[in-house]
């Protein structure tokens, strides 16, 4: 059974008509919520939400026209930042037909995680925890989701230090977080990292700060490698006199990341959605896709990752 996660940076997500920037904004939820379904989604992880309400409003524009394959829920945390100026903080969207969140004893799921060395990160990761036990066509699994997004700090060595805090200290121990019982058994659980890096993965291109594909760490005192997907560029450049899609495209800074023994275990899949190029078919010029684009959903598109269990 395969399963779809995405990671979607929605710019300044709130009911406003600009951006922090003051570039305006008319958030059209009907073509976010057509993305969403369109693609396949089982999860989305979902960045800058600085309004919970409109997270609240999405999901009821994805659950308009009832369908008996999907049926969503969200979920969204209050400010994620430690600085006072920072509005972000994170959501979640799952198709309930398809995968439901966790009963964790005595904690609330999703949640931010908590843990000593947290000062080296801006924004607290959030970390849900699903399973598709139970569900038409599911497995006796665990589906955990960590949701990030890392500084955009001028420099960027500070982000790099994000990056080996979440991928060297965050996620061995979320990884190793006790599984929940079902029938006399732990259940298997599987972890992924997803959001805005604000990094380059190395493709070979010149860059003075990179992230490598494979990262190493023994912080919980075995050896043990991370994986990071996805290379395409993903955030977008300002309209100008773009004449390609290619030419849309900023950097490649939005990623996905698990433990690189997972590929024994799951056939995975990352890709860029060209929602510029699929959803704005009526612009002809790729420059008025790109504007229409980011005036009506964000600055960066969506990815994707296929998660295919073995059996």
């Amino acid at each position: 059974m395969g399963y779809k996660i995405g990671s979607f940076n929605i710019r300044d997500f709130n009911l406003a008509n600009s951006s922090s920037e003051g570039e305006p904004v008319k958030r059209d939820f009907e073509l976010i919520a057509d993305i969403i379904i369109k693609e396949g989604f089982d999860i989305v992880a979902v960045q800058e939400v600085n309004a919970p309400i409109a997270l609240n409003v999405l999901t009821s524009v994805l659950n308009r026209n009832k369908n008996f394959l999907r049926e969503y829920e969200c979920d969204a945390s209050n400010k994620a930042a430690t600085t006072i100026n920072d509005p972000e903080g994170y959501g979640f969207i799952w198709n309930s037909k398809r995968i439901k969140l966790m009963d964790i004893p005595n904690k609330k799921n999703p949640s931010f995680y908590e843990y000593a060395g947290g000062g080296n990160i801006l924004r607290r990761p959030y970390y849900a925890r699903f399973t598709t036990r139970g569900m038409l066509g599911g497995v006796n699994a665990e589906i955990r989701v960590v949701n990030v997004h890392i500084r955009d700090s001028k420099d960027e060595r500070e982000r790099i230090e994000e990056f080996n805090v979440l991928v060297k200290q965050v996620m061995p121990r979320i990884c190793d977080h006790q599984g929940l019982q079902a029938n006399g058994e732990v259940m298997p659980s599987y972890t992924f990292l997803a959001g805005d890096y604000n990094l380059r993965l190395d493709k070979g291109e010149r860059s003075l700060i990179k992230i490598e594909s494979i990262t190493n760490t023994n912080y919980t005192g075995k050896n043990r490698y991370y994986k990071t997907v996805q290379e395409e560029k993903t955030s977008l450049k300002k309209p100008d006199e773009q004449t390609t899609i290619y030419e849309c495209y900023a950097n490649n800074y939005d990623h996905f990341t698990y433990e690189y023994d997972l590929i024994n275990k799951m056939a995975m899949n990352a890709s860029r959605i060209d929602a510029i190029g699929k959803y704005f078919i009526s612009e002809k010029e790729p420059s008025k896709k790109l504007e229409a684009y980011r005036e009506k959903v964000s600055d960066h598109v969506p990815i994707c990752l296929d998660v295919e269990f073995k059996k």
